[in-house]
């Protein structure tokens, strides 16, 4: 059969073929071939001669914006682009019309395919198979996820979102080496979700890569496609005098009322301005619709599509049928379906010959893809059914797309289809496509007669949905299941699945979700009653609620058990660490010590979040040394596992024991990594944390008020709306800073109140210094009796300088003296907290100055000057200065800021492992990054440091 050119050409453009597949680069030969596209009738192309190149009518701005991300390519600044629109807008025409324009470039183009929307990485599969052979040259790791993932694999591995994501984008970088790439991505709304997650997520570490992707996504008719973090171009219809001049190229001869007509009802859509005038009849349905509904230019396309197809004889339309609900387009296997439902391959010709399909290297394609969609949806129910039928007869019963074809040919319960799709989901969860695994038990669990099958199949959708990020669909798949069975395991383990969810989204409706699970193990006997429990009492803890920590130790003690000790330990801790009536700081310090190992083997990602929990249990007993070993292990096991969720939190403890290790640039790396991933998860709770717990602090220290106002305002707007929001506490750090004593009090009284989350009691130094410095000390002693307990219970040497610290200033003149000695003897002890040892040199230094011990005040004064200007604490520098003059040294004190703050976040990150000896591509491995991006970032950072070598970064304090 003759291939048929695209309706709606104008003419080929210039060194493009007219199949429509996009031709590599004429200047390197060596690019591997970009893939094939369809010919998407849309706006007409014209040609620009001398150059040779496309140019669309009414397309100026929207082809200048894609240039641009190919001019930035060309040096090295990539980015990617989301293209929405309306079907027949002219999306890929737009696309189209800038490969030319793309010299030097490796073009890599694909399709989203509507029967692949289900199958883990077919959009992947599609893509890289050019680049296959590059495989070798990514880490080991990388190379085996991804091997996985495109059913490459000797099926013992699986391959985890991240890992899968990051070897995406160093294929891609490896492959702009030597000439930039321009990945292309045709109706990516039809992309499955594995493959778009890991486009995603290079899509949005370009910025210093020689690579532009170009995603193409069709508003209404189609999925969703959220893009968060990707900018997007949306395409409008097109002007009169454009709609015009298409009109006048492509409709000679129309009448000049059948203009006006055409006109009206294209809305300045390319495609039905190409289509409507072939559906211009009296008799024409088209002709009656003068809808102006959202999408009526849409349906007015796809009428006239049904019009053509209807008026085809009954052979063709089977066969287009079958080629519809095959989009494969696989000839030999559709042509085998035919001869079942008594059509052939011979009867396409019609077709072929009304420009609505095309036999091109041996597959039967459809010019558009609305015409594919019409083609199906115009068939009767029945006759689709048959269709899928005879196509799964075709393929055989070792095919797995055969079971796609039966599933879609099941109209009611039969256990045959549901054990074929449970078979399609063990296959997806070889090649760890989650969302494809989740998709297929679900359609299992619909053909499932028994109603226990059936919930277990859809406990295990849950579970898979839950694991690849998917949270809402994993609730409403375990709620579903709930309703079909009273068996209490199953109940058990979809009651975890809800309350981890609403956990880590920060409900406190998570409280009650946990109690189900733990009643659900209860009634079994099971010895997991312990672990819903105590995940109860953090939820309830996190959330301010201890009567319900009150109430989960209760039960606790009914159940019985060995692990419920652990349930009555932690609300133990709860209560002491948040002044709650019969326990102490003390016992609460105890306590968390006690549930350091704590391990609850139930599932992988349960496991992961549990570690890291043990390291904030740490952080919160006053051990940060122990604390930030914790949290470090914990970053680099969930980089390596791909556990995202857990992953963010272990960034979150990391970067507060930076912060009491006074490695702002650390911990502001560190928080900004957690926040990037929240982003990208959309964990609110994390998004707060992140900015309330640790770059918060930190710009209060800085005397940064507008940063901190924005911080906040941040914070409020991200934050779940249960959440406690401590900023008060730590905007009452900045106003001490700043001197405006009576306000740092007034923010700081919640705690004085005991009115506060566990976050707050180190703040208690400081409601003691704000107390002092606005005379009421005498309100501060029950918070300050706390916070002693606990740092006694600590046994640390920093947490019980503070306290020395604060009785120096609640003490008498005659008194203070030997507390403030104590608190720098104890600092001096260890390295923690630089921010706070100096500002203990400060008041020291100024009760000496008082006493008129005036050179001894002088040694602490300079110290604590020192280390604010280190720090880079603006208004505590000016503060030490201030007293320094007051005691008569007028000498400037020479302080230089750390190397570390001379970096951002990522450079800093960089340099460090870099200066552990890591290459380029192991760092990236660890920052999920590529290693041209961790090179981009040395050559920005070695200017700064004064180095021109890994060698020399070694030799710096850093």
């Amino acid at each position: 059969m003759r291939p048929v050119r695209a309706r709606g050409y104008a003419g080929a453009v210039p060194g493009r073929p007219e199949d429509g597949a996009a031709v590599p680069p004429q200047s390197s030969p060596a690019a591997p071939a970009a893939h094939e596209t369809r010919d998407a009738a849309a706006p007409a192309y014209v040609e620009s001669p001398p150059s040779g190149r496309a140019v669309l009518y009414g397309r100026d701005a929207e082809l200048d914006s894609i240039q641009a991300l190919l001019d930035g390519a060309r040096v090295g600044h990539g980015g990617a682009l989301v293209v929405r629109g309306e079907p027949g807008i002219g999306k890929s025409a737009i696309v189209d019309a800038v490969i030319p324009r793309a010299d030097g470039f490796t073009v890599l183009r694909t399709l989203g395919v509507e029967a692949e929307h289900t199958w883990s990485y077919a959009g992947l599969q599609m893509l890289l198979h050019p680049l296959l052979d590059r495989l070798g040259r990514l880490p080991a790791a990388q190379a085996e996820a991804l091997r996985t993932a495109l059913g490459m694999g000797d099926g013992t591995g699986r391959a985890h979102s991240l890992q899968v994501g990051l070897a995406l984008l160093n294929l891609l970088v490896d492959a702009s080496a030597k000439q930039p790439v321009y990945v292309v991505i045709d109706d990516a709304h039809w992309l499955d979700r594995d493959s778009t997650n890991a486009l995603l997520f290079a899509a949005r570490r370009l910025s210093t890569e020689s690579i532009t992707m170009v995603l193409v996504v069709r508003d209404g008719f189609a999925p969703d496609f959220p893009a968060p973090g990707i900018p997007e171009l949306t395409l409008g219809p097109l002007d009169l005098a454009a709609s015009q001049a298409i009109l006048d190229m492509r409709a000679d001869g129309i009448p000049f009322t059948s203009r006006d007509w055409i006109l009206r009802m294209a809305e300045g859509n390319p495609l039905a301005l190409l289509e409507l005038p072939a559906a211009d009849n009296e008799e024409s349905p088209l002709r009656a619709d003068t809808s102006n509904s959202r999408y009526s230019t849409t349906s007015r396309i796809k009428q006239a599509f049904t019009e053509r197809i209807i008026a085809l004889p009954e052979g063709t339309r089977t066969i287009i049928l079958l080629a519809a609900a095959e989009e494969t387009g696989e000839t030999a296997v559709i042509a085998e379906a035919a001869a079942r439902l008594g059509s052939s391959l011979a009867d396409l010709e019609p077709a072929e010959v009304d420009d609505l399909v095309r036999y091109h290297r041996g597959r039967i394609e459809f010019v558009h893809p609305l015409i594919r969609s019409t083609a199906y949806h115009s068939a009767p129910r029945a006759r689709r059914i048959e269709a899928h039928r005879a196509l799964s007869e075709a393929f055989g019963d070792d095919d797995i797309r055969a079971a796609r074809h039966l599933a879609a040919a099941t109209t009611g319960l039969d256990e045959k289809a549901a054990a074929a799709l449970e078979a399609i989901a063990s296959y997806e969860a070889e090649r760890g496509g989650c969302v494809a695994e989740t998709a297929a038990l679900e359609r299992a669990a619909s053909f499932t007669p028994d109603h226990y099958q059936r919930a277990r199949r859809l406990v295990q959708a849950a579970q898979t949905a839950y694991a690849a990020g998917m949270t809402g669909k994993a609730v409403e798949l375990a709620e579903a299941a709930e309703r079909l069975t009273d068996d209490h395991v199953l109940l058990a383990r979809t009651a975890l699945i809800r309350a981890t969810i609403l956990s880590w989204a920060g409900h406190s409706k998570g409280f009650d979700v946990w109690m189900e699970s733990a009643e659900h193990y209860a009634a079994t006997g099971h010895e997991n009653t312990g672990y819903p429990l105590l995940r109860g009492v953090w939820n309830a803890w996190e959330t301010g609620d201890f009567a319900k920590v009150k109430y989960a130790s209760g039960l606790a003690s009914k159940y019985g058990g060995s692990n419920n000790a652990w349930v009555r330990r932690l609300a133990r801790a709860a209560a002491g660490l948040n002044r709650q009536p019969g326990d102490t700081a003390g016992e609460a310090v105890d306590a968390l010590r006690s549930l350091y190992d704590y391990y609850q083997p139930l599932h992988e990602d349960f496991q992961a979040f549990d570690q890291v929990l043990a390291a904030r249990w740490r952080f919160l007993a006053g051990d940060v040394p122990a604390a930030h070993t914790a949290a470090a292990e914990q970053v680099r096991a969930c980089r390596e596992r791909g556990a995202l969720s857990p992953l963010v939190q272990a960034l979150l403890v990391q970067a507060q024991t930076q912060f009491h290790y006074g490695r702002y640039a650390d911990a502001c790396a560190s928080a900004s990594s957690a926040i990037e991933l929240a982003h990208e998860q959309n964990d609110r709770r994390a998004l707060m944390q992140g900015r309330i717990w640790v770059l918060l602090p930190i710009a209060a220290i800085r005397g940064e008020e507008r940063r901190c106002r924005e911080l906040v305002a941040a914070a409020i707007e991200d934050a779940p709306e249960d959440s406690v929001i401590p900023a008060d506490t730590t905007l009452g750090l900045l106003e001490l800073g700043l001197g405006h004593y009576e306000a740092a009090f007034d923010r700081l009284l919640r705690i004085a109140e005991g009115l506060t989350p566990m976050e707050v009691l180190t703040q208690v130094p400081t409601l003691v210094e704000a107390a002092f410095r606005s005379g009421r000390l005498g309100e501060v002693k029950e918070a300050f009796d706390w916070f002693a307990d606990w740092a006694d219970a600590t046994g640390r040497s920093y947490w019980e300088a503070l306290v020395e610290r604060c009785r120096a200033l609640m003490a008498t003149e005659a008194e203070a003296g030997a507390h403030f000695a104590r608190a720098v003897e104890l600092h001096r002890a260890d390295d923690i907290d630089p921010f706070e040892r100096a500002r203990t040199e400060l008041v020291y230094g100024e009760w000496l100055r008082r006493v008129r011990r005036i050179n001894e005040a002088r040694a602490h004064l300079r110290e604590a000057t020192e280390v604010f200007e280190r720090l880079g604490a603006v208004p505590w520098t000016q503060r030490a200065q201030g007293e320094l003059r007051a005691a008569g040294d007028s000498t400037a004190v020479e302080s230089k800021p750390g190397l570390a703050d001379s970096l951002t976040p990522q450079e800093l990150q960089v340099v460090r492992l870099a200066a552990d000896g890591l290459t380029n591509r192991q760092i990236g491995e660890q920052l999920f990054v590529s290693p041209r991006t961790v090179g981009y970032h040395l050559y920005n950072a070695y200017p700064k440091l004064g180095v021109s070598s890994r060698t020399e970064l070694a030799k710096l304090d850093l």
